[in-house]
């Protein structure tokens, strides 16, 4: 009998979910599959939408047994789950998890929502997706990309109402089965955090102890430096795809370490920042009220 996930990672975007499963997958109790973000419970569904520019990236499991054969080595691991953030925004998408494996646990990591949408629209910009340059137009141009159906992908603002998706997962699965991240805290004292996962999905947390600082940064956004990182960042994700299975792990580490380094930093600018912060207002308060958290960093000071 195949095993299916007792855990999801259900995102949001461009949160450290990527590091996250590195992380995870080291534990010698855990079983991730070897595609990271599989997007069944989106495809098999009610599909995942991509009208926009670009090249999608590889979506093909799209029925139960694809999902299961995801599975299949899983042998003696005390949790098995994945990691997805394309589960993160759509509003059915509990439902279905909840229909299919039933009462999981969840795993949210959420970020500042003004440096994680900017990290998005650096990103899909990076793969070649998104053809406005100008961040807050790009922002703009948000109703008008939904109306034409373009995805969440391009959903850059939208991605950063953090309380609906909350509520959601909460009242879907329980308090006590959802683990709220908090992203800074994630990257600044990592160790505690992995402890506060292994807890949650309940793995022995001592494997954290031996994970500190990270050899390499993983899924870095930036703006490439020449034409040839260019290119090969609009087609990293096919490239992924084919390098998979024959091509070993650490070398693909390497490559893209090599791809990496090949980035110049992008600054979110401080009006662009108080621009998303002051729509983002309200949320953040029931995100304060849903976790407890003091989220004063991710307001617009007051002058």
């Amino acid at each position: 009998m195949v095993s299916l996930p007792n855990f999801i990672c259900v995102g949001a975007p461009k949160t450290g979910t990527s590091a996250l499963h590195e992380d995870m997958a080291v534990h010698p109790d855990i079983f991730l599959p070897k595609v990271k973000e599989t997007h069944f419970f989106r495809l098999a569904f009610d599909g995942l939408p991509w009208n926009g520019p670009g090249t999608p990236p590889p979506m093909d499991v799209d029925s139960l047994q694809k999902y299961q054969a995801l599975f299949a080595n899983a042998k003696t691991e005390q949790a098995i789950g994945e990691i997805c953030p394309s589960y993160f925004a759509d509003p059915r998408t509990p439902d279905h998890i909840y229909n299919t494996l039933g009462r999981i646990k969840i795993i949210i990591v959420l970020r500042d929502p003004a440096a994680r949408a900017f990290s998005q629209f650096l990103h899909a910009r990076l793969i070649g997706c998104e053809p406005e340059p100008s961040f807050l137009k790009a922002i703009a141009l948000e109703p008008e990309r939904k109306s034409a159906q373009w995805g969440e992908f391009w959903s850059y603002l939208g991605q950063s109402h953090y309380a609906p998706v909350l509520d959601r997962y909460f009242s879907t699965f329980g308090r006590k089965n959802v683990l709220v991240l908090r992203h800074e805290h994630y990257v600044n004292k990592r160790q505690d955090s992995l402890r506060d996962v292994y807890n949650f999905i309940g793995v022995t947390p001592d494997i954290a102890q031996q994970q500190g600082v990270p050899k390499r940064q993983v899924n870095v956004s930036g703006i490439p430096r020449n034409r040839t990182a260019a290119f090969a960042f609009q087609h990293i994700e096919k490239m992924a795809a084919i390098s998979r299975d024959v091509v070993p792990r650490p070398i693909r580490q390497k490559v893209r370490s090599l791809l990496d380094r090949s980035l110049e930093k992008a600054t979110l600018l401080q009006e662009e920042r108080h621009y998303i912060l002051s729509r983002l207002s309200n949320d953040v308060a029931q995100v304060e009220t849903l976790t407890g958290w003091d989220l004063s960093n991710w307001k617009v000071p007051v002058e």
